[in-house]
């Protein structure tokens, strides 16, 4: 099937059109004239034209099939709907541009009459080529029920100029026309020639009666007699210039559209084409239709009266309900569904703007057919042109178009097979943002033009991506334009499709059917389900909804309907435990749930529904903050059983708006589970100001940034120079402020979150040039290490004076040394003390502090050499205090020092204790003598403790000794007698003494006397020898010796020297 605008030479049988379109064939000159003339004298003249021709063009043109309207104009302005080679005949105001034009035409009717002055049906077939006496010119016509042919020939000039007096006179050329039937030998029928004289073209027909009883044709030769001749003195080229096949008839031509036209040749130096200006088909449309006004009145009863229209919808009707060129004889009228396509008009004639400051309708259809094609094809290329699509279910061939509509049926995971809904996404590529959109234009004889149109959103978003279409039975710029914006918006926001599976619930739905599906998953919480009860009034869902006054309820009626009403109230139903059902103590509930009715709200609605609701039927619930997704049905396949799978695609209610009047499109939520992937914020700025206090400037940085979708909070860092990035406290706001800033080059960077934390990439800002303060923080006036049981306290000063310190941060060390420091920890200001605590008594550490601004900006270390040193204690009396105390305060020494209840004498026990956090076990003996008990005994134990887990063993008793055999004998290496420790021989390799008594020496383990080491004895002598080249030292309680390596003295002094 292809659009045509002009057609070229014949019109094939059966064509016809919708609407108003144009209609052209060509045809060939029809004429007869004659005439000679001739003289001379003596002196150079040029003789009369004697040759004069009177031709007419006669052609009958099928235009459509009948019946249709006609001229454009109506009766009486025919002249004006015909055009000669582009050219009306009779332009609007009546003036004629060719004379001598009559039209008249049939519409197509069954008894229409006969068209007067064509007694025979011809058709004319334009030749052109020239005629020579060497090669005559043949041609086999191979119609058997032709009754004659005429045969036009031409001379373009016709003289001869005498080379000795000058004079031009007439010539002659002589020519014969020769007739075989059936490839028998050519017999000869006519004899004539061209004499005379004339200048301009002249035309001469000949009508050729053909023999009867063909059976395979007749062959027409035309020959020259004359010679051509090769003087340039002489004109006279002739030609073949037409043939036209005739049958001899007076033709009504029942059920065609034809136009009878006669022209005066002598206007045209060839054949002119041929263009009508028509309204088409008359079809079929609802009695209360107006096709001029485009409305309609009442109500439809179902039947049609007759009459011309190009609105599609019914245009559609015909074409597949029509029995001679359409679908009638397999599909009749009565199987077509002309409810719905009655809607479709209707949204057809709407009238929207046509882009140039008028209306026009929403839909046309203006299309010429002209040639058989497929026909599904062609249905569909029909249903095209209302945005709509055809198709076969239950008998019957229905019509639906992409249009605004109610959803008629809600889907939740309630009425789904399994729950499942799953989803795809169109393709990036096929996603267009800008159209190519191919039209015809009635104002330039139909030529095909084209319309571009774009989508900004769509290029800033996808970039160029373009699509070529065809606007089928398009004649308006208008309706093109709104062709690509559809085209452009269903590409770029309908771009979800969904399948599922359903049961009996398919019954409710066809394919174009608008259906509602409330998705738990992917609208990020329960909005859906069935009915626990109902009435017109109320209804009872099972689950807690945060409903509001003015949401909205939908549900599925058992009529198949879906209803919507909005929410004049809600109320959840209480939880009621009695006694018999739960227990509790003081830190836990236990409830017997399974006899326990789930939760449900009472949801009343205004108006009430038009019909009692029924228990399990679906509802879903919508809201200003949550919406229902809305689906368009493709496709329902049946699955074997009850079940069948749905397919459809995204529906937004708000395109259309868009599409005829351009509104701005606002897509509704349909899910409030924040998207995996966060925008960032964009449009960020670094501004400042300061404000005078007391003379002194405080400068402020001002970091700004225009809000990201989706975002609940931002994470913002700034730097200055090439300092590290400084965070900020996470903000809600689109502005931040850092105040006392330093003078310097700042840029900052922010990134957006959403409610599950999804954060986006870092958007950073320009590098901006700020004034501020100049110089660093001050360092800390003082840092003193107090040691303390286990630990060790830091205390240190701060600078009197505002300032804008935000900070303190502190190093440590096992060295004096700052190069082996590392951060112990950083303090928000005016914090100026710290205790480090889990040291090992005596544990030595160094210390360091400096401060930081709130612009990152660090000051001085203090000290600025070696380190603070600190101590934790090494005091025995306060640690085994502690131990003690800690040991007395648990359940197992308790234990050990309980009396065994023995009723007197001696006795032993066991004991066990084992609870969730604590396990025990030990051994106890007891003697109880003259009323005083006397005890021992060992624990072994772990246990919770205010200071966490605690394990540990115990002993009771006067004396704990780890004793051993030697030869028979038994000795003890360590002693605990009453409170004191007796060890034999030990190994210390770190020890702290608080005070200590040396029985006969001290000495280092490399002791060798007068050689190397060190010794002190009881006595007072102190002996100390240097190693490798050093000397010796000794001394006494009276004298002091220093001798040299070779052990000469070398320094002696003392009272005894």
């Amino acid at each position: 099937m292809k659009q045509r605008h002009r057609r070229k030479q014949q019109a094939p049988s059966g064509a016809f059109f919708y609407g108003r379109r144009w209609a052209g064939r060509a045809a060939p000159i029809i004429g007869h004239g004659g005439g000679k003339g001739g003289g001379g004298g003596h002196t150079p003249t040029e003789s009369l034209d004697s040759l004069h021709s009177i031709a007419y063009a006669r052609v009958i043109d099928l235009v459509s099939e009948g019946e249709i309207f006609g001229p454009a104009h109506g009766p009486g302005g025919e002249l004006r709907d015909v055009y000669l080679n582009g050219t009306p005949v009779a332009n609007e105001d009546g003036t004629l541009n060719f004379s001598g034009v009559s039209v008249d035409f049939r519409p197509g009717t069954q008894w229409q009459d006969p068209l007067p002055g064509f007694p025979a049906s011809e058709n004319t077939i334009g030749i052109n080529t020239e005629l020579k006496a060497s090669q005559p010119w043949v041609h086999l016509f191979t119609n058997r029920q032709l009754s004659a042919v005429r045969v036009t020939l031409a001379v373009e000039g016709l003289s001869k100029a005498d080379t000795s007096t000058g004079d031009i006179s007439g010539y002659r050329v002589e020519y014969a026309i020769d007739v075989s039937r059936d490839g028998a030998a050519y017999r000869e029928v006519i004899a004539s020639a061209f004499d005379g004289k004339t200048t301009q073209r002249y035309a001469r027909s000949h009508r050729i009666e053909l023999p009867q009883g063909a059976r395979q044709g007749w062959s027409i030769r035309v020959r020259r007699l004359t010679v051509n001749a090769s003087s340039s003195t002489i004109a006279d080229r002739t030609m073949v210039d037409a043939v036209t096949e005739i049958i001899d008839a007076k033709l009504r031509y029942p059920m065609s559209a034809v136009v009878g036209l006669k022209v005066d040749a002598s206007q045209f130096q060839s054949v002119p084409t041929r263009a009508y200006d028509l309204k088409g088909r008359i079809i079929r449309v609802p009695v209360n239709y107006d096709p001029d006004t485009r409305s309609y009145t009442g109500v439809w009863d179902g039947t049609f009266k007759l009459t011309w229209t190009n609105n599609p919808a019914w245009v559609f009707f015909d074409l597949v309900s029509n029995d001679r060129y359409g679908l009638g004889e397999r599909i009749p009228a009565g199987w077509l569904d002309k409810w719905g396509l009655y809607e479709i008009g209707r949204y057809c004639d709407e009238l929207v703007d046509d882009g140039f400051g008028g209306k026009e309708p929403r839909f046309a259809c203006n299309a010429y057919l002209q040639q058989a094609a497929d026909a599904y094809r062609v249905v569909q290329d029909f249903a095209s042109i209302f945005r709509g699509m055809a198709y076969w279910a239950n008998s019957t061939v229905f019509a639906v178009a992409d249009m605004p509509g109610d959803p008629v049926y809600t889907f939740t995971a309630a009425n789904v097979i399994g729950g499942n809904f799953s989803y795809t996404g169109s393709a990036l590529n096929t996603r267009y943002t800008s159209a190519l959109v191919s039209w015809c234009d009635l104002s330039d004889m139909g030529r095909q033009k084209v319309e571009y149109v774009e989508s900004s959103e769509g290029i800033a978003r996808y970039g160029i991506s373009q699509l070529e279409v065809t606007a089928f039975g398009c004649t308006s710029r208008g309706q093109a334009n709104r062709v690509g914006k559809w085209l452009l918006l269903t590409s770029q926001i309908e771009t979800r499709g969904v399948t599922f599976t359903i049961g009996l619930d398919h019954c409710h739905i066809q394919p174009g059917s608008i259906i509602r599906i409330a998705d738990p998953h992917l609208a990020g919480r329960r909005i859906g389900g069935r009915i626990r009860e109902a009435t017109a009034r109320w209804i009872v869902v099972d689950a807690e909804l945060g409903v509001r006054a003015g949401d909205r309820v939908t549900v599925n009626l058992p009529s198949g309907r879906s209803e919507t009403r909005l929410v004049s109230s809600a109320l959840g139903e209480p939880l009621t435990l009695d006694s018999g059902k739960c227990s509790f103590d003081s830190t836990r509930l236990t409830a017997d749930m399974a006899s326990v009715p789930g939760t449900a709200m009472h949801i009343v609605v205004q108006p009430p529904f038009s019909e009692v609701p029924e228990a399990e039927c679906i509802w879903t619930l919508e809201s200003e903050a949550l919406s229902a997704q809305t689906f368009r049905v493709l496709r329902i396949e049946r699955k074997g059983g009850l079940e069948a799978e749905v397919s459809a695609v995204q529906h937004e209610a708000g395109k259309f708006s868009s599409v005829d009047h351009g509104t701005r499109l606002d897509r509704l939520p349909i899910s409030v589970t924040p998207p995996g992937v966060q925008v960032p914020p964009v449009g960020l700025k670094v501004d400042s100001y300061y404000i005078l206090s007391q003379g002194i400037a405080n400068h402020t940085a001002v970091f700004e940034w225009e809000a990201a979708d989706g975002a609940v909070s931002y994470e913002v860092q700034w730097r200055r120079d090439n300092s590290d990035w400084i965070s900020l406290p996470r903000t809600g706001y689109t502005r931040v402020e850092v105040p006392n800033i330093y003078a310097g080059a700042f840029t900052f960077r922010v990134r957006a979150l959403n409610a599950i934390e999804v954060a986006s990439i870092w958007a950073t800002s320009s590098l901006v040039q700020l004034d501020g303060i100049i110089a660093p923080p001050p360092v800390v006036t003082s840092l003193v290490a107090r040691g303390l049981l286990f630990g060790i306290q830091l205390n240190w000063g701060l600078p009197h004076g505002p300032s804008i310190i935000e900070r303190t941060e502190l190093y440590y060390s096992q060295t004096s040394s700052f190069e082996a420091a590392i951060p112990l920890g950083v303090f928000a200001y005016p914090q100026n003390t710290h205790t480090l605590m889990g040291l090992s008594a005596g544990n030595e550490l160094w210390f360091w502090a400096r401060l930081i601004d709130r612009n990152g900006v660090a000051g001085d270390w203090f000290p600025t050499g070696a380190g603070v040193r600190g101590q934790a204690s090494s005091d025995a009396d306060p640690i085994l205090g502690q131990i003690g105390g800690q040991i007395g305060k648990g359940m197992l020494a308790p234990e050990l020092v309980k009396e065994i209840e023995s009723g007197g004498g001696a006795a032993t026990e066991i004991f066990e204790i084992k609870n969730d956090l604590d396990a025990m076990i030990g051994i106890k003996a007891g003697v109880t003598k003259d009323g005083k008990y006397y005890g021992a005994g060992m624990g072994v134990g772990v246990e919770k403790t205010p200071d966490g887990m605690q394990t540990e063993v115990l002993f009771l008793a006067d004396r704990l000794a780890l004793i051993n055999l030697e030869n028979g004998a038994i000795s003890a290496p360590f002693v605990i007698q009453n409170g004191q420790t007796f060890i034999r021989s030990a190994f210390i390799q770190d020890g702290t003494i608080t005070s200590a008594k040396i029985g006969e020496y001290i000495q280092s383990n490399n002791y060798v006397p007068g050689v190397s080491g060190w010794r002190w004895s009881k006595d007072g002598t102190m002996e100390n020898n240097g190693t490798g080249a050093g000397g010796r030292r000794v001394e006494t309680p009276g004298d002091t010796k220093i001798y040299y390596p070779n052990g000469q003295l070398a320094i002696a002094m003392g009272i005894n020297v």
